[in-house]
């Protein structure tokens, strides 16, 4: 934690001291090593929150970026009872959770339906390898894109249509108004590029260009499943200057990733 109560005044950390926990009120001492971050922890050894886990400098300094009355906030449910502290809690009651270690799906419905306004940042950086970004995809409100459909190489069997080479950045289309439900798939390459087939009007090529507002087309490998089925926000940092946002493109519900400046999404979030 990084904060506790001294003398009833919240405290970080400081060689020798000894405070009492902001949620149960146990007796706290300050932990200021060099191998970890400073960090208040009890007595006991017991974390008085099942939900708390080990903070890391990735914790403590997207912590930083916000306000310290924002800060490991006692989030209270006056019907129930529980209570629990939220990393990032802002003015307007939006919770943020930063979250390192992997979860179940139990807990994170739990904390989902607890905190019920909030939104979860991820630490990518352990499956960063295994995360890769695809081509980019236009602006899902716009009014061209109401017509088309697009397709990740790798397709599902539900699209009666698999590609032998499994691992590409190419992207694939069809028009519903020229093909109903029954896709004839043209293929682009990774938008930036030259089209592969000069048969394809070079106007849908500039549409999606100027149309780009950050989604992309991903492949996740061994993905982690449970944040595919969070019903809350989830976005997931790099360690770069960047931060992506997991989600669902279109109606027939084609996964994707929106690319936001991460000192964009920080502004952004300390307004709320």
């Amino acid at each position: 934690m990084k904060y506790s109560f001294v003398n009833k005044i919240r405290t970080e950390p400081f060689k020798g001291g000894k405070g009492n926990c902001t949620l149960c009120g146990q007796e706290t001492i300050a932990k200021c090593g060099t191998r970890k971050v400073h960090h208040w922890a009890h007595k006991s050894l017991k974390n008085c929150d099942h939900w708390w886990e080990n903070e890391t400098e990735w914790h403590r300094k997207w912590k930083n970026h916000f306000p310290k009355e924002w800060q490991e906030i006692v989030h209270f449910d006056e019907i129930s009872g529980e209570k629990h502290i939220a990393d990032v809690k802002t003015s307007k009651g939006l919770v943020i959770e930063f979250q390192n270690s992997p979860m179940s799906i139990e807990e994170l419905n739990s904390r989902e339906e607890f905190y019920k306004n909030m939104i979860w940042i991820v630490n990518g950086k352990s499956f960063k390898k295994n995360f890769h970004i695809l081509s980019k995809l236009p602006n899902p409100k716009a009014e061209f894109v109401k017509d088309i459909a697009f397709y990740p190489a790798k397709f599902k069997k539900d699209v009666g249509y698999e590609l032998v080479q499994k691992k590409t950045n190419n992207l694939f289309l069809f028009r519903y108004s020229e093909n109903g439900e029954n896709p004839e798939f043209v293929q682009l390459r990774n938008v930036g590029e030259k089209y592969t087939n000069d048969e394809i009007n070079p106007k849908l090529y500039d549409e999606i260009n100027s149309n780009y507002k950050g989604h992309h087309l991903y492949d996740w490998v061994r993905p982690r499943a449970v944040w595919l089925n969070s019903s809350c926000r989830v976005f997931i940092d790099f360690d770069d200057d960047e931060i992506w946002e997991l989600q669902t493109y279109d109606k027939r519900g084609l996964k994707c990733v929106k690319k936001y400046c991460k000192e964009y999404f920080i502004k952004k979030a300390t307004k709320n």
